[in-house]
Formats: structure tokens, C-alpha cells, sequence
């Protein structure tokens, strides 16, 4: 299909409008942007947007535009040549179409699987997908609803610029975003997005697998990321996570076509998918190393004489992954600057002193959540399937290379070890560890002890087995750690049958992002939780014991005393959550 616009002319299109935007945005007042934050809060006021900090977006905006206004004229100046200097060049007619050779693997892998195998690689996908599926209805969490209520209630152009906390995933908040507009605010359409992902990950990264390795380590690695605890729990969870899960699988699906075809389109999609992996969580950044890592030193054990040629493609595929990350990331740098994503404020500081003292703490913590998933010895017995299958396979040893690569290097950097849900993508690695440890040693068990054992019947035997020794725990586990706040949404419903026009309900954190949640699901108006209170109307309060809170503490957060009401009386009791309520 003929295309529409050339990669030059979207360049200098971007350039373009890069150069207006920063103009016009430089241009705005104080007290223009300022009101329209203002009618962007619930309680009317942003008392973070100072003066100040106005001046310095404009400086930003003003910088933004001058670098964007020398890369246009550069690249015009520099275009001509470039193009007398690729006439030159080898045409890439050898590379072969991309799209043609995606449709061709497809039907050479329809046809050399046989229907079983087919209907058994579905049944454990379906079962990853009901597992998945279960948690969905767990109650919501915290983190959940601060993230919808803070950042995918709000406008677009808020989400993709305001990274006040490191809560807002802005790929997965937009994407939260789309699913409450069309299906409604809820538990399952706030993490639809998280769950498509989850899934999507199973039957792609058998097909990674497969073509890697083989059918049969494809199939029980599949049994074993379709029940894993861990990836059971971030699939319902409505994070960010599974989508960098996602994006890490596509990468290596595309970088085994890129290394066996050395194609350019499957070198920018690498690098396109590891950018939107990274707008989904910055903490992608380890996977996206361990990915050019592993293709890097793929490139340079397989090939010699053309090995210059992949290396470009190789470059270009990284420097592409960098201008896109840059521009997804573009309006929170101008906001926050970019020290905001490598080192969050409201993160403690990072030191090596820390670091020394913590980082073992923080690796037993990854160690931990592993384990209490599945069992102590399963994991010891995993421990040793990573390392006979780094000793035995060459192409794993790459694998596990580039995953080493990408994690203690900007581990030591960053002088801090980033939380367990951060190093989740590993699993998939460690599983497929066990995988290939698990085929050799049912191949010596056929060769020395039952040699009528079949590949097929001990693969689909060990498959059945593995769902259930990492199944059960998994989802008993995940429903643990997802237990969440049930008491949220009974008070919103309490709520909403005792409220009149003016009444007011006062929280504190950490209850007051679910129910506002649970509230805005039942199609209250959000501004009951904010302002004064009318006179004449009636005062609920939610109080949670369990974090230290009092009808007093509550009432002060909102700049308010008890003593300014007339008596309130308890109206509901629970252990976790009180409600008073006052005339």
C-alpha cells in the first residue's frame, strides 16, 4: 500500500508542531493555566502550582522549542546528503517483507501442529485465563483506586503530563481511561486493560518459546506462566505491570525475527514496543536493557561477515526505542523535569550508604514473593532448573546474560533495588528456565527408566501437574495479597441511601481513594467528599482504627473540628471502618 506520508515528512512534521507547541505554550499566563487547574481539582484549588513553577514550564517550553527549531534546521540541511549517501547503499531487497514473513511462520506453525496439541495448548490458556479471570471480583486496593480517582478520571492531556506520583502508569491510566468510558466505572473495567494484557502474554510467549526451543518446552512453560502466583496477581491488578510483561514478549518475539532475518521494520518495532513498555511503567527500563543486550551478543556469537550491517540495524532500533521514549515522555519532562522519572520526590533519597544496608532486604523481598506463591522447595527446585539450563543451552545462557545485564548495572547506578512487582518479567525467564530443565530430565527418565515413555503423553502429564502444584497456592496467594478494601464499597453504598443535596462525607487516607471510587461507581458526584459543608446539611465521617484514625484526626485533615458540629453518632460499626454521622 502506498504510503501517505514519507519518515521524513512525519519528522519534520513533529519538529514542526514541537516548535508551535513549546511558542504558544511559553506564552500562556499564570492565572490562564492556573484557573484551569483549579477547575480540574475537586476542591477547587492546585496549591502546588506556584508562580515559580509556572516559570519554570515556560522556560521549558521556550527550551523545547529552540532544540526543536536547530533539529529542523539540521535535518534539512543534512537530508540531501543523507540521501546522496544512501544511493549507495546495499538496497534492502534482500531483507524480505516483514508482513510476509509474520504470515508465512504463522502458517508453517498452523500446519506443523497437530490438532491436539492445538486443543491443549487452548485448554491451558483458557485456564490461565479463568484463574486470571477469578480475581478480577477481589475487592478494590489502594493503589487501584488512587490511580483511577487521580489520574484515568482526569483529562488526556493531564494524565500524559502530570507525574506527581509515581502511581500514574500513563499508558495503562489512558487505556483505564478508554475501558470505564465505554463499559462503565467498575472493578472489572478498571482492570480490563491489566487482564488483556496478562493473557496476551501466555500464547505469545509460547510462540516465542516454541520458536527458540521447542514444542514440548513451550507447552510446560506455558502451564507454568498460565498459573503463576505473581503473574496471576499484577494480571488482575489494575498496574501497569502486564503491560511491560507484554511489551518485554512482543520484543522478544521480534527480536528472534530480527536475528534470523536481520529485517529493519522488525529492529523499529523492537524499539517502538520497548517506548510504549516504558510508557506503561518506567521501571521497564530493565527489560528493555537485558532485550538489546541479549540481541547484541546473539549477533556477535551468529554472524561475521554481515555482522556490520546488523549491528546498524541494531543501533537504529535502540536510537529509535530513545526518541520515542523521550516524546511519549516529553510533556511530564517539561512538567517535572527529568530527574522525576529516574528519581520520583516523593521517593526517599537514594544513597550508597542505603543501599549497602538495604539491598539484601530488598532481594530476600523478591525471593519472598516468589516463594510464598508456590513453596519454598518448588523454588529451590526452579533455583536449580536456571542453573542446568544456562549450563545445557546456549541460546538460554544469552538470555539470562542480557537478563543479569539489565538489572545489576542500573541497579548499582541507581544505588536502590526496586520493589518485587518491578522484577516480575524475570519470572517469565525463570520459568522458562524450568521448562527446558524439566523436558531433559523427563528425557532421561524415559531413556533410563520407562523408555515407552512419549514426548507428548510425559509433556502433557507434567503440564497437568505443574497447573496444579503453582495453581492453587498461586490463587490462593493472589486473592490474599488482593484482598483489598471490601468495607469501601459498602460505605459508598450506605452512603448513597442516607445522603440529601449538600450532605457531606469526610475521609482520610487510605480510605479515601476507594471510596471515592466505589462512589463515583455508583454514579455519585465526586464533590460530596470535597468542600465545606452547607449549613443545614448533614456530616458523615469514615474513620479507620485500624491506621490510627479518630472522628478528630478525620475532621482535621479536612480543616475541620469536631466541636464546630453538633454530636455525632455512630451509625454503622465494622473492625476496619466506622461512619459517624451528625445533623
Amino acid at each position: 500500500m502506498r504510503k501517505v506520508f514519507s519518515l521524513a515528512t512525519a519528522l519534520i512534521v513533529l519538529l514542526v508542531g514541537l516548535v508551535l507547541l513549546g511558542w504558544w505554550g511559553s506564552k500562556l499566563s499564570y492565572a490562564t493555566v492556573s484557573n484551569h487547574l483549579n477547575e480540574l481539582a475537586q476542591d477547587g484549588l492546585v496549591e502546588t502550582y506556584t508562580e515559580a513553577f509556572h516559570q519554570r514550564i515556560r522556560s521549558n517550553l521556550r527550551s523545547m522549542a529552540g532544540s526543536a527549531l536547530v533539529g529542523l534546521l539540521l535535518f534539512l540541511f543534512l537530508r540531501s546528503r543523507f540521501a546522496r549517501g544512501k544511493q549507495g547503499m546495499r538496497p534492502p531487497a534482500a531483507q524480505g517483507s516483514f508482513r510476509a514473513d509474520l504470515a508465512q511462520a504463522w502458517k508453517d506453525l498452523w500446519r506443523r501442529t497437530s490438532a491436539s496439541h492445538k486443543q491443549f495448548v487452548l485448554l491451558l490458556i483458557l485456564v490461565g485465563v479463568a484463574l486470571r479471570a477469578i480475581l478480577l471480583f477481589q475487592p478494590i486496593t489502594y493503589d487501584e483506586a488512587f490511580t483511577f480517582t487521580y489520574y484515568a478520571s482526569r483529562p488526556i492531556h493531564v494524565i500524559v503530563s502530570d507525574y506527581s506520583y509515581p502511581n500514574n502508569h500513563i499508558l495503562h491510566s489512558m487505556l483505564v481511561k478508554c475501558s470505564t468510558l465505554i463499559l462503565g466505572i467498575g472493578k472489572v473495567s478498571l482492570r480490563l486493560p491489566a487482564f488483556i494484557a496478562g493473557v496476551a502474554v501466555m500464547p505469545l510467549f509460547y510462540f516465542f518459546v516454541r520458536a527458540m526451543f521447542n514444542r514440548y518446552i513451550a507447552l510446560m512453560t506455558l502451564a507454568m506462566v498460565a498459573a503463576s502466583g505473581p503473574l496471576l496477581e499484577y494480571s488482575a491488578n489494575a498496574r501497569g505491570y502486564s503491560l511491560t510483561w507484554l511489551f518485554f514478549t512482543m520484543a522478544l518475539l521480534l527480536g528472534r525475527h530480527f536475528l534470523k532475518t536481520n529485517v529493519l521494520v522488525s529492529a523499529m518495532l523492537i524499539g517502538v514496543v520497548c517506548a510504549l513498555g516504558m510508557w506503561a511503567v518506567p521501571t521497564m527500563l530493565y527489560a528493555v536493557v537485558m532485550i538489546y543486550a541479549w540481541l547484541l551478543m546473539s549477533l556477535v556469537a551468529m554472524y561475521d561477515t554481515s555482522l556490520r550491517e546488523r549491528i546498524w540495524n541494531w543501533v537504529i532500533s535502540l536510537g529509535a526505542f530513545v526518541l520515542l521514549t523521550t516524546l511519549l515522555y516529553l510533556p511530564v519532562i517539561l512538567v517535572h523535569g527529568f530527574d522525576q522519572l529516574l528519581h520520583h520526590s516523593t521517593l526517599p533519597e537514594r544513597n550508597w550508604k542505603a543501599f549497602t544496608m538495604e539491598h539484601q532486604d530488598r532481594a530476600l523481598d523478591l525471593w519472598a514473593h516468589v516463594v510464598d506463591s508456590s513453596s519454598f522447595w518448588l523454588a529451590l527446585l526452579g533455583f536449580m532448573g536456571l542453573v542446568h539450563a544456562t549450563f545445557i543451552s546456549s541460546k538460554f545462557r544469552f538470555l539470562v546474560a542480557g537478563m543479569l545485564l539489565g538489572a545489576v548495572p542500573l541497579v548499582l547506578m541507581q544505588a536502590v533495588v526496586a520493589p518485587p512487582r518491578a522484577w516480575l518479567y524475570t519470572l517469565l525467564i525463570f520459568h522458562l528456565s524450568s521448562g527446558i530443565a524439566l523436558f531433559y530430565l523427563l528425557k532421561f527418565v524415559q531413556d533410563k527408566l520407562i523408555p515407552g515413555l512419549g514426548k507428548r503423553s510425559r509433556s502433557v502429564a507434567a503440564c497437568l501437574v505443574l497447573l496444579v502444584v503453582f495453581g492453587w497456592p498461586g490463587l490462593q496467594i493472589s486473592k490474599l495479597r488482593m484482598a483489598g478494601m471490601p468495607e469501601a464499597h459498602w460505605c459508598a453504598g450506605l452512603v448513597q441511601k442516607n445522603m440529601q443535596p449538600g450532605d457531606k462525607l469526610y475521609t482520610d487516607y487510605p480510605w479515601n481513594a476507594p471510596i471515592e471510587f466505589h462512589l463515583m461507581a455508583l454514579g455519585m458526584d465526586r464533590n460530596v467528599l470535597y468542600g465545606p459543608p452547607t449549613p443545614g446539611s448533614r456530616v458523615f465521617v469514615a474513620v479507620g482504627p485500624d491506621y490510627e484514625q479518630t472522628l478528630e484526626s478525620v475532621l482535621a485533615h479536612q480543616a475541620l473540628a469536631v466541636n464546630a458540629f453538633p454530636p455525632f453518632q455512630l451509625i454503622q460499626d465494622r473492625p476496619r471502618l466506622k461512619i459517624f454521622a451528625a445533623p
